[in-house]
């Protein structure tokens, strides 16, 4: 009982630094909407012409007047043109939102909060009110309405990083992440830049979360994209989690385990070149360079295929890459060469992450270029993962040559 009173009470902590970000998210975005709507009411029409057509006869002036009133401080205006212009049309959003702010900056909090949430109701495409009913929701420690208000704000793509700061947060306190799985389940328009945040934005210490998110996810049925994975999975290798990243990937792509074990993967290009050109893909298997595309061709065979590389391409170009997992020890990598790979134009780079560090390469006895044999080390310090190259070398005596069954052993 006490571990569960105190795992509760951790979860009231969490949600209450939420609440307490989302208070002064919401306090700042206010504060750049109403100088922006006084500004609106300057440039958009005479103020003398508002002061006579700002009356209940006319409530979208009306409205207009006390707004641009209460941003310039006068509460008690702005109170009594809101009030006469809700009592002929009483859902009227924007003068309904006026009028609880107004009631609140006047003293009247819990009468301003019952206003406010009256237009909250009324107002889903009100912005200010969305802010205001956030604010208030997580303050109230109501996560169901800090997720749905900040879905709605989402959807018309207003305060992008102020929806993005909630979502993300969201992640580590279990009944946001609920609320955030289930919005998710809609596929809101959403979606995919929030994946985009995760691949771009996702904090370390939200690793775990983000698990338990695609957990919750598929609880609800829902189909997790490839794409929306390898954000996440790309994420952590920016985190220098290789081999978490790794994994996921293997088991969320349904490697084999025989195939998980090459060194480098797919060493015979034959997942590779039938790979569509617009298939998501992973950093663990051949990501080939796009803009080589029509240049560098797949040579097919009836097991496996070779990759054509030409001679006109220029120097340092990256034709195609792959990261690897290598302990510390000494490794040679060797490539079957369909010509004469003493005149091809590229070769192998190894870097070392998270250092970036190009790993020295040796030719091995009997070898004189750079592809078909190379040696190097991995040392213990810095390089926890490998970035496997090839890249384009100049060459005066160039000629097109193909390559297949690369080893690293």
């Amino acid at each position: 009982m006490a571990e569960s009173a105190g795992a509760s009470r951790s979860g009231v902590h969490r949600l209450g630094r939420t609440a307490i970000a989302v208070t002064l998210g919401a306090w700042f975005c206010w504060q750049i909407g109403a100088a922006g709507f006084a500004g609106l009411a300057v440039r958009s029409a005479d103020p003398r012409l508002l002061a006579v057509t700002g009356t209940p006869s006319h409530p979208e002036a009306g409205s207009i007047l006390a707004q641009s009133l209460l941003a310039a401080g006068d509460a008690a205006g702005a109170a009594r043109i809101a009030q006469s212009i809700v009592q002929i049309d009483p859902t009227n959003d924007r003068a309904l939102r006026v009028l609880g702010l107004a009631t609140e900056k006047l003293g009247h909090r819990d009468a301003g909060a019952r206003i406010m949430r009256e237009a909250a109701n009324l107002g889903w495409r009100d912005t200010p009110t969305q802010l205001w009913i956030l604010q208030d929701a997580a303050l109230r420690d109501d996560a169901v309405t800090v997720i749905r208000r900040a879905d709605a704000l989402a959807r018309r793509g207003r305060f992008p990083d102020y929806t993005r700061a909630i979502f993300l947060a969201s992640l580590n306190e279990p009944r946001l992440r609920a609320g955030l799985a289930e919005s998710l389940a809609k596929h809101p328009v959403w979606r995919t830049s929030f994946f985009s945040d995760v691949h771009q934005r996702l904090p370390a210490n939200s690793t775990t979360g983000m698990e338990a998110l695609f957990r919750e996810m598929r609880v609800h049925r829902q189909g997790i994209a490839p794409n929306e994975w390898l954000n996440y999975i790309d994420r952590l290798v920016d985190l220098g989690d290789f081999r978490r990243a790794r994994t996921l990937w293997a088991i969320n792509f349904s490697i084999p385990t025989a195939r998980f074990g090459e060194t480098p993967y797919d060493g015979t290009f034959a997942l590779a070149s039938k790979r569509p050109s617009d298939a998501a893909t992973s950093q663990f298997e051949w990501v080939l360079n796009p803009d080589t595309a029509g240049a560098v061709v797949f040579n097919p065979g009836p097991r496996d295929a070779s990759l054509t590389i030409p001679a006109e391409l220029a120097g340092g170009t990256t034709i195609a890459s792959q990261l690897m997992i290598l302990p510390p020890r000494s490794y040679t990598l060797t490539a079957r060469v369909d010509g004469d790979p003493a005149s091809a134009a590229a070769g192998w780079n190894i870097t070392c992450l998270p250092s970036g560090r190009e790993l020295p390469r040796r030719l091995t006895r009997g070898a004189d270029d750079e592809l078909s044999t190379v040696a190097f080390d991995v040392p213990k310090d810095s390089c926890a993962a490998q970035r496997l190259t090839l890249i384009t070398r100049d060459r005066s005596d160039a000629q097109i040559v193909s390559i297949g069954d690369v080893r690293i052993r």
